[in-house]
Parts: C-alpha cells; sequence; structure tokens
C-alpha cells in the first residue's frame, strides 16, 4: 500500500484554501473536515498511482482522436464506431449505463449535477466483489488511448473512498516488464502487486522471444496472474497488439493465468483498433 501522508497533507491545505476559503485546515468545521479529508485523500491516491499525463482525464475526454497542436488538424486514432463501442464498454463498466444516456444527461446538466449523477450509478464496488477485469488491447503505431482508458477506469475505482466512504481498497499500476523484474528478484513491492484490489498492468508489449525466453516469462508471471484471478482481484491489462489475433497465441507467449483473464465471462474487453487508420483528416 502507498504511504500518501505527505501529499495527502498537501492536497488537505490546498482544498482548504481553496474550497473552504479557510487558512488552516484546523479552522475547518467537523463536516468541511471530514468532506476535506476524503477529497484529499482521493487525490493523493490518483497522483500516487496514476500517470501524471493521464491524472485528470474523465470519459468526456475520449474522443477516439486527437488534435494536431501545430496544425490544428484532427487527427483520427480509429474509425468513430470504435471509439462509440469503447465507450459503451467504458460506460458499462463504471456505472452500468448506455454513453448515449450520460451523454444526454451531461448536456441537460451542471458540472456539479453531472458528478453527483455519476457517483450515486458507480458500480466499482461491485466490480470489486465480483472480481471484475478488463482488457483494453489495440494495434496502432500512434496513441490511442489504451492507458487514457485504464486511468478513467482506476480513477472510479479510487473514487469510492470519496462516494462511498469505502477506504479499505489498495491500487497499484506498474508496466508489465517492470512487474516481470519484480517478480524475477521477487521484490519488496511484488506482494503489493499481487494482493492489491485494484492493478493496472501497462504496456504488455507483443515482440519476439526465443522458445527458451518465451517460457522463461510464461512461467515466471502465470502464478501471478493465476492467484490474481482465482483470488477474484480486478486486474485491467492494457496490450499494446491486438489480443483477437490468433497469431498472437496469448496462452503461449504470455501464460494460462493472463489467457483466463481475458477469456473470462468477468472480463470486459475494450477494443481500440480496427487497422492502421489513416494518419489525419481535417474536419
Amino acid at each position: 500500500m502507498k504511504n500518501i501522508e505527505k501529499i495527502k497533507s498537501r492536497y488537505a491545505r490546498h482544498f482548504a484554501k481553496e474550497v473552504y476559503k479557510k487558512d488552516s485546515i484546523f479552522s475547518l468545521s467537523e463536516l468541511e473536515a471530514d468532506s476535506c479529508d476524503r477529497l484529499s485523500e482521493f487525490w493523493a491516491y490518483v497522483y500516487s498511482v496514476v500517470p501524471e499525463e493521464h491524472s485528470c482525464f474523465s470519459i468526456f475526454d475520449f474522443m477516439g482522436y486527437t488534435i494536431d497542436t501545430a496544425t490544428k488538424k484532427r487527427i483520427d486514432a480509429m474509425s468513430a464506431m470504435v471509439a462509440l463501442k469503447a465507450k459503451i464498454e467504458i460506460c458499462q463498466f463504471c456505472w452500468g449505463m448506455d454513453w448515449k444516456t450520460i451523454k444526454e444527461k451531461k448536456s441537460q446538466s451542471s458540472k456539479k449535477e453531472m458528478m453527483k449523477f455519476l457517483r450515486e450509478r458507480s458500480m466499482m464496488d461491485r466490480r470489486w466483489q465480483n472480481g471484475n477485469n478488463v482488457a483494453i488491447y489495440g494495434r496502432s503505431s500512434q496513441p490511442i488511448g489504451r492507458t487514457m482508458i485504464a486511468s478513467i477506469i482506476m480513477k472510479e475505482a479510487i473514487k469510492l473512498r470519496v462516494t462511498r466512504h469505502i477506504r479499505k481498497h489498495t491500487y497499484d499500476w506498474i508496466d508489465f516488464n517492470t512487474l516481470v523484474d519484480a517478480i524475477k528478484k521477487d521484490s519488496f513491492d511484488l506482494a503489493d502487486y499481487r494482493s492489491c484490489d485494484f492493478l493496472v498492468v501497462d504496456n504488455i508489449i507483443s515482440t519476439y522471444r526465443s522458445a527458451k525466453q518465451t517460457t522463461f516469462i510464461v512461467d515466471l508471471v502465470d502464478s501471478f496472474f493465476n492467484g490474481r484471478f482465482y483470488d477474484r482481484l480486478p486486474t485491467i491489462l492494457v496490450f499494446k497488439f491486438d489480443i483477437d489475433n490468433p497469431a498472437e497465441a496469448i496462452e503461449k507467449n504470455f501464460g494460462v493465468g493472463i489467457n483466463k483473464i481475458i477469456e473470462s465471462n468477468r472480463t470486459s474487453k475494450i477494443k481500440l483498433s480496427n487497422g492502421e487508420v489513416s494518419k489525419s483528416n481535417e474536419r
């Protein structure tokens, strides 16, 4: 479990001044102090767990395209249909609702009302109880939002500390290669990765390995992912290739544990590619 106390204290001082207009956290009322504490704890965990460049994104930021800052042209990362399907999967996993319903509600609501609407419909505690996983994947030579989506889902899990007063959950985020290294070295942090309530394993890549190297990697990671799967601990896997492609041979190249997570009916699959997309379209 990450130690967030110093970061939390910094956020608490910030929110006391900016939100509650008090010079000190000691000037807050009991109700304000409780609210400030939960809000500070949420952002401290986001700061500690989620990659900084993705920490402020929400479902409304995922568009399936980016804007080139120099040319102001729209750069499509995927087709509109693929982006829509991804949004539907995210919304179903996080709130048990369709994207269309959320989009319509946003058009009729203030920012505060929208936050309350989503907060009251969060499915993340149920996802934890059911041991639901997510596989985010897609082949592309450009950024397509895989890590962004993982950050949106992880933030919704952390929000339970604020919205449902569920403060027992633990979270972690690690690149696949770093995890392999941690298992190889029997790292001190390995127990945290193995047991945390919500884990993102990012940047899983498909690369050439000899038969000996593949066997070595599979033997290392199999018990880790099998353990999380059978303990029903939600795992968010981020693949930088198309796991639907039979040529990737997931079980052979990554092990039974990862393949079980992918194929499980407890796993939501979010695909972000439909083949290479043209580099840019001006709209």
